[in-house]
């Protein structure tokens, strides 16, 4: 385990830093029969056995980011952005984790406070792996939970598992069950599989799959699957921005190479240039669309989007309901329109000036479902009603916009 452990930290220090795309599966349980009390995680715990059985998945979400690694620290963005952000609020509500680059292997591994236990040797495909327990105690601990508004650091134990041959780390497994009541979480537990990766300059230890798995206090449970690819070293000449100062450099080269952003209250007509199929879309993704009909000045006959035009944007929610009403949703945000080689921000909200509501009295008793929200008025909801496992959104999906002017903060 020393040697394992001199290995790892080693690895840790001549590690450069590097970009890896995540791309991240999340399930959510729940038990059919909500109960209005809940019980204590002491005997939340003691009945998971019994509770699993019964719990049933009622929604599935997919996202995909570049997170960039330097010394230790994550910082993220959606797949292909250049503008991260030292948190990862931007792929909204919902459980997440970070920790399996660099945080867990140092604060477990190069920390004197660290105990550790052999716990014999367990099987794997790559053959046998000597276990060891850890522990470490919340005056040493690293890892932090979002309890209400703040963050709190806990206490927590797991096991390692070391090829006995190379003196790598192939598995670790970390487990918290003293979480702060405010954290609305009984267990949090994870799972991470490492294996040796190709950078510029050389053979580094990197995760390649992980699993956290979180009880709540409620009695449901998530599941967040995580895979890692195409990582790469990120060099110094790269063009990356961080989000809080995206906006000084988009505005300076949109003053030299851009036209004058759109006036408000334009219509455009847009309809997909490629089809968006749930099995394998996900928030994060881009999606091009093309102009349908050429935008005008209004009350004018000036061209200032030709037809035809190249309009990026994005997809920043990628859901599938599984319990009734099933559903897909899937939310789009527009980014940028292309002129001349250029790409310009276009701001825009979806346009239901079109759309015809017929008339109906609510009926007393019956269920009324309310479309997906939104995370922003520039985001277009599309919730799909259908008990298909996969639903595509067809090239040519035509979708009506309006421009605004962009807020202070854009």
């Amino acid at each position: 385990m020393a040697q394992a452990r001199d290995k790892i930290v080693a690895n840790r220090s001549r590690l450069p830093n590097y970009i890896c795309r995540q791309t991240v599966n999340r399930s959510y349980f729940r038990s059919p029969k909500q109960s209005v009390s809940f019980p204590a995680c002491a005997e939340s715990r003691a009945g998971q056995e019994v509770r699993d059985s019964q719990l049933s998945i009622y929604l599935t979400d997919r996202f995909r980011l570049d997170v960039k690694v330097s010394g230790g620290v994550e910082i993220g963005s959606w797949a292909g952005s250049s503008k991260f952000a030292d948190n990862f609020d931007f792929i909204g509500r919902g459980p997440f984790g970070t920790g399996a680059f660099g945080t867990f292997l140092s604060n477990i591994f190069d920390n004197s406070v660290t105990s550790f236990s052999y716990k014999g040797v367990v099987m794997s495909d790559s053959g046998d792996l000597y276990e060891y327990g850890f522990q470490i105690p919340r005056a040493a601990s690293h890892y932090l939970v979002k309890a209400g508004a703040d963050w709190q650091a806990v206490a927590y134990e797991g096991e390692a598992d070391i090829d006995p041959h190379s003196l790598d780390l192939r598995h670790l497994r970390v487990r918290s069950n003293s979480l702060p009541a405010a954290s609305e979480a009984c267990t949090v537990a994870t799972d991470v599989e490492y294996a040796m990766a190709q950078l510029n300059r050389g053979d580094f230890l990197l995760p390649r799959h992980s699993r956290l798995h979180i009880v709540t206090a409620s009695t449901d449970e998530d599941d967040i699957d995580t895979t890692y690819s195409a990582c790469r070293e990120f060099q110094s000449e790269s063009t990356v921005s961080f989000v809080e100062n995206a906006q000084a450099g988009t505005a300076a080269k949109s003053q030299r190479n851009s036209p004058a952003g759109l006036p408000p209250g334009l219509s455009i007509l847009l309809a997909l240039a490629e089809p968006i199929n749930t099995d394998n879309a996900a928030a994060g993704d881009v999606v091009l669309e093309r102009v349908r009909k050429a935008v005008r000045a209004n009350g004018s006959k000036e061209v200032l989007i030709p037809a035809g035009t190249t309009v990026r944007g994005r997809i920043v929610r990628m859901q599938h309901w599984i319990q009734p009403p099933p559903q897909f949703t899937i939310s789009i945000q527009l980014e940028t329109w292309e002129s001349g080689g250029v790409s310009v921000p276009i701001f825009a909200k979806p346009d239901h000036s079109g759309i015809a509501f017929a008339p109906s009295a609510p009926t007393h008793g019956v269920p009324t479902y309310l479309p997906a929200a939104a995370y922003s008025p520039r985001v277009r909801a599309y919730a799909i009603t259908t008990d298909r496992v996969r639903y595509v959104l067809p090239r040519g999906f035509q979708s009506n916009w309006i421009t605004v002017a962009p807020s202070a903060d854009q």
